[in-house]
C-alpha cells in the first residue's frame, strides 16, 4: 500500500516514535492525523508539518475513554469521509522495576492503554473500514511480546496480548478488505526509550523506525521487527529458548538495577540543601 493520499491516524503522535511516523508519512503524501491527548503539542507538531509541505491535523484522543476515542473518530469521519490506515502507538514501557515492587494499578494501567487503547481505536475505526472495503490497522508490539524480559512483567504481558489480539482479529477479517500488521520497533531513543537503560542492544533513532514503519506499509506486511538484532532474539528463542530466557534476565535485572541507582540519585540530589554562593 502506497501511503500518498491515504488517511492515516497516528495514536500517541506528539513525540517520539508517534510523531517521528507521523512526520514520515506526511513526506510520502498520506494525509495524516495526529492523535494524542495534549492538543496544544499536536497543534504545534502538525503545524509544522504543513509548513514543510505536508498534510497533517491534529485530534485530541485519549485512548483510555471510550467517548474521546469515538469522538475523535467521528470528527475525523466528519472531515475526510474515510480512515485508510490506523496506527495504534500510543504508550510507553514506563520505568523497569520488579513486579513486586509495583501494585495492581500499574498492571493495569499498562493495560488500558496498550491492550484496551489499541482495542477501543480498532473498534471505533473498523465500522468505516469495512464500509469502505479497505483498511489496514497497524498494532505497535515489542520485541519482549515473544521474549519476555524480568522487570517489565507488566508490560511484556500487555504486548505479548496485542500479538494475539492482532493475530486472532486478521484471521477474523481475511476476505473483508482490512489488513491487521503487527510492527515491533528496536530500543528507540525517545524519552520512553531512555527510561530503559539496557545494555547492549543498539539504540536507534525514531526516524530510522518510521522509516521502517512506512516501509512495512508499503510491503503490506502481516508482522515485522525493525532491526536484526531483535529478529536474531527471536530466532534464538525458537530455536533455545532456555539460552534466550537467560539472555533476558540479565539484560533486563541490569537495567532494572541501573533504573533503580538513577531514581536514588534524583531523589538524594532532591533533598540535598540548595547550595548557597558567597561573594
Amino acid at each position: 500500500m502506497e501511503p500518498k493520499g491515504k488517511v492515516i491516524i497516528v495514536t500517541g503522535a506528539s513525540s517520539g516514535i508517534g510523531l517521528a511516523s507521523a512526520r514520515a508519512l506526511a513526506r510520502e503524501g498520506a494525509r495524516v492525523v495526529l492523535a494524542a491527548r495534549s492538543m496544544a503539542a499536536l497543534s504545534r507538531e502538525a503545524d509544522s508539518i504543513v509548513r514543510e509541505g505536508g498534510s497533517a491535523v491534529p485530534v485530541a484522543m485519549d485512548v483510555t475513554s471510550d467517548a474521546s476515542v469515538g469522538a475523535a473518530v467521528a470528527s475525523i469521519l466528519e472531515r475526510f469521509g474515510r480512515i485508510d490506515v490506523v496506527v495504534n502507538n500510543a504508550g510507553n514501557g514506563g520505568r523497569l522495576s520488579l513486579w513486586e515492587s509495583t501494585d495492581g494499578a500499574f498492571t493495569r494501567a499498562m493495560f488500558d492503554v496498550h491492550v484496551f487503547g489499541m482495542e477501543r481505536v480498532t473498534r471505533a475505526v473498523l465500522p468505516a473500514m469495512l464500509a469502505q472495503g479497505s483498511g489496514t490497522v497497524v498494532n505497535v508490539a515489542s520485541t519482549v511480546a515473544w521474549v519476555p524480559m524480568p522487570a517489565a512483567a507488566a508490560y511484556c504481558a500487555a504486548k505479548a496480548a496485542v500479538v494475539a489480539f492482532s493475530e486472532s482479529l486478521r484471521g477474523e477479517l481475511e476476505g473483508r478488505g482490512v489488513r491487521v500488521t503487527v510492527f515491533a520497533p528496536p530500543h528507540t531513543s525517545t524519552d520512553a526509550g531512555n527510561d530503559w537503560p539496557l545494555e547492549g542492544p543498539q539504540v536507534f533513532a525514531p526516524a530510522w523506525v518510521a522509516d521502517q514503519l512506512v516501509e512495512t506499509l508499503r510491503r503490506d506486511r502481516r508482522s515485522f521487527l525493525a532491526g536484526a538484532s531483535n529478529r536474531s532474539l527471536l530466532v534464538l528463542q525458537r530455536i533455545a529458548p532456555a539460552l534466550a530466557a537467560r539472555i533476558m534476565k540479565d539484560i533486563g535485572l541490569r537495567a532494572e538495577a541501573k533504573s533503580a541507582a538513577r531514581m536514588r540519585g534524583a531523589d538524594d540530589a532532591a533533598r540535598r540543601p540548595p547550595r548557597l554562593d558567597t561573594a
